[in-house]
């Protein structure tokens, strides 16, 4: 089950314990913690959890902010784990963030990823996504 997570430091650790599973992850552990401490304050960060015997098997987290392009509000998924022994999880997260949006008036989800489109335009396509754009970057040395 889904819930949204309280103002809890251990669990927010929780949270953060789980970048170490993540492959090359760009977010460090510090950034992450801010976003959910300071976003509980500012009623602005969506910070998910879901346990399975008391471990948690999912998490998203996620800015409540603007599009800078029209003004509209956006619900953007900064970090998202999921247990690979639940992969039907992804879609109850991707369900409970679209039902929130609608609840809190936003018009898009999006997220950012640095891993393989391909394989990111398969698992998300299936769950309404869409690539709109690719980004580059050059090191300025």
């Amino acid at each position: 089950m889904i819930k949204q997570c309280p103002d809890d430091n251990d669990v927010f650790l929780e949270i953060t314990d789980k970048l170490r599973e993540v492959k090359d992850c760009k977010i460090t552990a510090n950034l992450l913690y801010g976003y959910m401490t300071y976003g509980q304050i500012n009623k602005d960060v969506l910070t998910l959890v879901s346990y399975d015997k008391d471990k948690i098997n999912g998490c998203v987290v996620a800015e409540i902010s603007r599009d800078e392009y029209n003004g509209n509000l956006i619900l953007f998924m900064m970090f998202i784990w999921i247990d690979a022994h639940f992969p039907k999880l992804l879609q109850e997260f991707i369900d409970y963030t679209n039902n929130k949006a609608k609840e809190l008036n936003i018009k898009k989800i999006v997220f950012a990823t640095d891993r393989n489109e391909k394989i990111i335009e398969r698992r998300t396509g299936k769950l309404g996504f869409k690539k709109i754009c690719s980004v580059f970057e050059k090191e300025v040395i």
